[in-house]
This record gives C-alpha cells, sequence and structure tokens, in this order.
C-alpha cells in the first residue's frame, strides 16, 4: 500500500479528526440519551406491553439516534463549499440538519417498535405521530443544552486564547527580517512563517491550511493552529487581512478582484482558487486594495 505523504497526508489527518469529532459526539448523544429515558422516564410507557427490560428498551431508543447522526452528519449533512457560506446560510443548514435528523429518528423508532412492544395498534399513525413528537421534544431539548454548552465553552476558550496571546505578543513573537515565528496550540507544532511569500490560509476547523509561493511555485500546508490565533500572532504585518470568516489573505498577492457591493471573489497568479470577501469586510479591503494600487 502506498504511504500517503505531504500536504496529502495532512488532510488524511484532518479527515479522521473530523470522524473522531463526529464519533464523540454520536457517544455524548448515545449516553445522554440513555440516561434520560433510563432514569427520567420522560414518556409514558406500558412496561407490561414491552418484550424485554425496559433498560434495553432504552438501549434501542438510544443507539438508533447515534447511528443516524452519525451517518447523517458524515454522509448527508457534509457540506462541501463549508467556507463559502456566510452565517445566516450555515444556521440555516444546521437548523435544518436538525430537524432532519429528528424525522428520521422518530421514523426509525416508529419501525422499531415491533422489535420491543407487544401491541396490536404498533403499525398506527398514532404510534407514527407519537414517536415523532416525542423524538422532536427530546431532541429540541437536548439539542438546546448542547448548543448553549458549546457557545459558552466556546466564548470562555476565546477570551484565554485572546489573553495568552496577547502576552506572545509582548514577551515571545520574535520577529526578524521577513520572518514570523508563530506559536501553534502544541509547542511541537510550532513554526516560521514568512509574510512576503503568503498568499492565503484558509479555516480548517482546528487548522488552517497556508498557501505560499517559493521558486519552485506554489505550496500548500496544513497547521495545527486556529485561524483566529494565527491572526493575533500576524496583526502587526499590515498587508495581512482577514477577509472573510474562513479566509485571511495578502492583499498585495492579489491579482485579480470580481464581485459587487454584496461580496467579492479574489483571484492569485498561480492557483485557480477564488477567496471570497464577504460583505462584513468589504470596506476595509476596499481602502487597503486602493493603497496597495497607489504604491
Amino acid at each position: 500500500m502506498q504511504e500517503i505523504t505531504g500536504p496529502g497526508k495532512q488532510m488524511y489527518l484532518y479527515d479522521i479528526y473530523q470522524l473522531n469529532k463526529t464519533a464523540k459526539m454520536a457517544g455524548l448523544l448515545f449516553l445522554g440519551t440513555l440516561l434520560f429515558l433510563f432514569l427520567f422516564k420522560p414518556f409514558v410507557v406500558n412496561e407490561a406491553e414491552l418484550k424485554y427490560s425496559y433498560l434495553f428498551t432504552c438501549l434501542v431508543h438510544a443507539v438508533s439516534p447515534a447511528i443516524i447522526f452519525i451517518g447523517y452528519f458524515r454522509i448527508v449533512g457534509y457540506i462541501k463549499n463549508e467556507d463559502l457560506l456566510n452565517d445566516r446560510q450555515l444556521t440555516f443548514h444546521l437548523v435544518f440538519s436538525l430537524a432532519s435528523v429528528f424525522l428520521i429518528i422518530g421514523v426509525v423508532s416508529f419501525l422499531l417498535r415491533d422489535l420491543i412492544y407487544n401491541n396490536s395498534d404498533n403499525w398506527s399513525l398514532r404510534y407514527l405521530w407519537e414517536e415523532i413528537r416525542n423524538t422532536y421534544l427530546a431532541g429540541g431539548l437536548f439539542s438546546s443544552y448542547f448548543l448553549f454548552a458549546n457557545y459558552y465553552f466556546r466564548s470562555q476558550k476565546n477570551r484565554k486564547q485572546e489573553y495568552s496571546l496577547q502576552e506572545i505578543k509582548e514577551n515571545d513573537t520574535q520577529v526578524q527580517p521577513d520572518v514570523v515565528f508563530i506559536k501553534a496550540h502544541v509547542k511541537m507544532d510550532d513554526f516560521n512563517f514568512n509574510p512576503s511569500a503568503f498568499l492565503f490560509a484558509r479555516a480548517e476547523g482546528n487548522y488552517i491550511e497556508i498557501t505560499t509561493r517559493n521558486n519552485d511555485g506554489l505550496k500548500k500546508e496544513l497547521k495545527r493552529i486556529s485561524l483566529k490565533q494565527f491572526e493575533l500572532q500576524i496583526s502587526g504585518i499590515g498587508n495581512l487581512i482577514r477577509c472573510h470568516r474562513t479566509y485571511l489573505i495578502n492583499i498585495r498577492q492579489v491579482n485579480h478582484v470580481t464581485g459587487n457591493s454584496q461580496g467579492y471573489l479574489l483571484s492569485f497568479q498561480g492557483t485557480a482558487d477564488k477567496i471570497p470577501v464577504s460583505r462584513a469586510n468589504l470596506e476595509i479591503f476596499d481602502r487597503l486594495y486602493l493603497e496597495k494600487g497607489m504604491n
């Protein structure tokens, strides 16, 4: 078997990271659903109708959502061009995906009734509606909790990162001619960065993909650092700006601009990649791009 090396290996490792992240979320969903059903018994269950123990019934109702969650978000829910979507589109995608997952879970729970219940009305519309309704009620509760918790812990993490990076900028950042020292999430991943050779960086979860130009052409590298952390450490370099939620560019390397007041698409020499400029960043981009043309 041929070994994967270079950027291909880095992207492969990133895909593994995303798969592990989805699996962990599914594991939390399974555990949370199992405990919720077994400890609180939120829905009326006639235990005389159960073919097996109540614990086994809870296991069935906890396993199926976890499997459906992994299947949906790894296959149906995958967005190829997520980095080109704005916040409103991403919010719509999340709400639509959750609503779809809840519907699938409700239908699957209905189809499993014959496995766990002795009831002549298992295939009735009444129980179909009941399973879908219960799924939306429980799913909405879990989703609200996890989204709130995710928002809270992310905001706390960002505050700590900003404080830490302020110390880095004041004490640890070593700037030499054409070279900036970048501190990554882990010390062994720290790297030197040449701003003059930099074209653009794209967010890839907790990684960024950096595109640079050298004597051999263009080079892409995956670095283990968030775009926010990277931006804070190179904030003193005027030509490097955040143009989009998931992109940071070297404005002096921009070769061509297309678009309108809703947003731009930027072209760079030597690559077919088109980098978006979001509407919120148009003003600062226009100002700096004009300064570039005057120099």
